[in-house]
This record gives structure tokens, sequence and C-alpha cells, in this order.
């Protein structure tokens, strides 16, 4: 009887998830308060074949605002982050690209920061996942296992953000996880980053190795897989439209953040002696053979961040002291896309203006159009521009 009931689950999910692809058979998702729409989020955390079909459908779902209402549920959402954490679960990606779509909406990203897994009791049915030895890259922390508790009012020890994160590092090919890259999760972390809470979480540091959580994107800027780097520079865009965090942004000698924003716009052009005086020296001497961000996009984006700097006389001559303008120059020059061209020149004007002749309405004119912060779209692999506007439970301690 069981087995006739588990194919009968399969079967229902499949045929949803084919009809969630049509916009025309939404509005039967909606009757009932969506009640098919409940019924697939408890398929999710339910065996593999019928969960992979339900997330599916709740992906093509996310599309419309009254069901992203319906998933903005504290319970669901947590439900997801220990699917994401679960070092064998098959179906991590499918719940890293849900999320991602969730957390475009801006109540579930000041969910994710505000971590609800503080604020919520809840009572464990099965021991949290151990965590496997970290991977060996720029990032790596400490490691240690997590522990279990069948006690009720257990909370996680480390803020639930700073697992997916850590997730997000471990995760590159495949090491955290056989059958997930966490790639999409970035797009999650990048939503985040778009909120002023996700933009000074990000300037705190980490609950796990106490690094500056920053750190642990900016070193994918200019990773090979596209979706990592766009997350990546997301993630530092976005954060930089907090004037108040650009002291620590733009000085801060542990993140040290400009030659990850600088190395992805420069080629293999040579500087003078005065051109290098006071540049990083991540940027000196580089390989005849580096080459620049291929995509105009994410130039730009890298640009209008820089440009973000110079809101303040503090951040304008800091990127001078450490010789912006070369860079940008010798971009400039090779550039053929004209967006990233006016971005640059947007740039060059606040960089060069003489600042007692400076006017704060034509600064401020000046930064409007670069007002922009960015997602990362798991529908179509793009970066999109976006307007600035602002059943059992698993339960896991710590990540490490």
């Amino acid at each position: 009887m069981e087995a006739q009931l588990l194919e009968v689950r399969q079967l229902a999910a499949k045929n949803i998830a084919g009809l969630s692809t049509t916009l025309e058979f939404f509005p039967y998702f909606k009757l009932n308060n969506s009640a098919v729409v409940r019924d697939l989020m408890k398929l999710v955390k339910g065996e593999p074949i019928a969960a992979h079909d339900a997330l599916s459908s709740l992906i093509n779902l996310c599309v419309d605002s009254d069901f992203i209402a319906v998933m903005d549920n504290e319970d669901f959402l947590y439900d997801l982050i220990l699917l994401i954490v679960l070092p064998q679960n098959v179906l991590a990606d499918l719940c890293c690209m849900l999320l991602n779509n969730l957390s475009e909406a801006n109540s579930v990203a000041s969910k994710l920061v505000a971590d609800i897994s503080r604020s919520t009791t809840r009572t464990t049915a099965a021991p949290a996942p151990s965590v496997p030895s970290a991977p060996t890259t720029p990032t790596t922390p400490p490691t240690s296992s997590s522990s279990s508790s069948a006690a009720p009012t257990t909370k996680l020890k480390t803020h639930y953000l700073d697992n997916l994160l850590e997730v997000f590092v471990r995760g590159e090919g495949k090491r955290y996880n056989p059958s997930a890259t966490f790639d999409f999760l970035g797009g999650v972390l990048a939503n985040v980053a778009m909120t002023s809470a996700g933009a000074s979480w990000f300037r705190g540091r980490t609950g796990v190795d106490g690094a500056i959580r920053l750190s642990k994107m900016v070193v994918f800027c200019e990773h090979e897989n596209k979706i990592r780097r766009a997350a990546a520079i997301a993630t530092v865009k976005n954060a930089a439209f907090d004037a108040e965090g650009h002291e620590l942004l733009l000085t801060d000698t542990e993140l040290n953040l400009l030659p990850y924003i600088l190395l992805p716009l420069s080629g293999p052009e040579e500087y003078t002696d005065e051109e290098m005086d006071g540049m990083p020296d991540e940027l000196q001497l580089l390989e005849d053979t580096k080459t620049r961000e291929p995509e105009p996009k994410l130039r730009t984006s890298l640009v209008e961040t820089l440009l973000l700097f110079t809101a303040t006389r503090k951040g304008r001559d800091v990127l001078r002291a450490k010789k912006v303008y070369p860079v940008v120059q010798k971009l400039h020059l090779a550039e053929q896309d004209a967006g990233v061209q006016d971005a640059i020149e947007r740039l060059v004007q606040m960089l060069c203006r003489d600042e007692e002749a400076d006017d704060a309405k034509d600064r401020a004119a000046l930064l409007l159009p670069a007002a922009k912060r960015v997602k990362v779209d798991p529908r179509d692999l793009v970066i999109e521009e976006v307007a600035d506007d602002s059943d059992d439970e698993m339960e896991i301690e710590t990540l490490v």
C-alpha cells in the first residue's frame, strides 16, 4: 500500500511540474488558498523523486509574487536551508535555486539576515549533518564536526547565513557535496547584500572562523564559473551602496578589497613608475597573458562599484592614492562596450574633479545612474539590473 501511495505522489508531482511551466495554469495553483503550492512545499522534504518535481514546480512558480508570499514562511525557509547544508542531499542545487528566487523578495532576504533560527523554537527529529574536511581554497576555515541534539529548543550557535556562506565556499567543484556545486547559493548571498542589514552583515565577522564575511566572497570575482563570478561581483557592488561601510571596505588590510575589483578590469598593459606608486602590489607587473572580465555587464558592475566609493571625499582620496585612475584609463582605451565606457567616464569625472570647486548636487547627479543593485538570475544565467528599493524537522547547531 505504501509503495502505491509513493507512486501516486511521484506521478502527481511529475504532472504538476509540467503544468507549472505554463502561466495559463497559474490560477488553478491559487485555488483554495494555494493548497497545491502548500502541498508541494511539504513534498520538498520527502523522497527524492517527488521532491525533485516539487522543487522544480516551486522554482517555476516564483515568477508570481502571490506564490512567493505563500513560500515566504519561516519554517519552509528553514527547511530549505537544512536541505542545502546536508552534505549528501542530491537535490541541494535545486534547493539553492529556489532559495535564490525567493530571496529576490526583500521580505525573504530580510528574514535571512534576521536569522529566523534564533527566534524559533524547534524540535529535533534527526541529528545534524557533520561537515567533511574543508577544501583547499584561499578561504579555507578550520573544521570540526557539528553537534546533534534530540532536545527541543535547540538553537543555532552560528548565524545560519554563515552556514550558507561556508557551504558556498566549500561547495566549489562539488567538494562539499558530490551531487551539488552550490553555485546558485551565491545569488542568495548577493540578494541578501541588497538589504541594508545584509550589507552590514557582510562587513561583520563570521561565527565560523572570525573572518570578515565579504572576504569569503571576493575571492570568486575572477572565478572561471560565470555564476559564481557574477554572484561575487554583485555581492560586492550591493554591499558598496551603504556609504557608512566604505571606510572598512576600502582600507581594511585583511579584506584588501580593491585588488579584487581592479584585477578583473586589468589587462596586460604596463604602467610607469609614477603610475605604480601607491598602486596595490597585486596589480603591478601582471603577466602578458592577463585578460579582463569577458562579460560587459560584469565590467560595468565593477566600475560602478568604484563609482559608489566616490560618494565620499574619503573614498575619492583612497581611490586616487591607490592609483585607480591609471587602471580605468587603460581599460577605457581597450573597452568596446558603450555601457562600460559611460561608467568609466563618470568615474573619471569624480576622480579628476576639483574638490574645492565641487558641488554636492553635481556629485549626486553623477552617481544616480549607477544606483542600481544587481542580482544573479538563475533562470537565464545573466546579470539583471534591478532598481534600488529598499512534517519532521532536523536541527543543526553549527556548520563547523
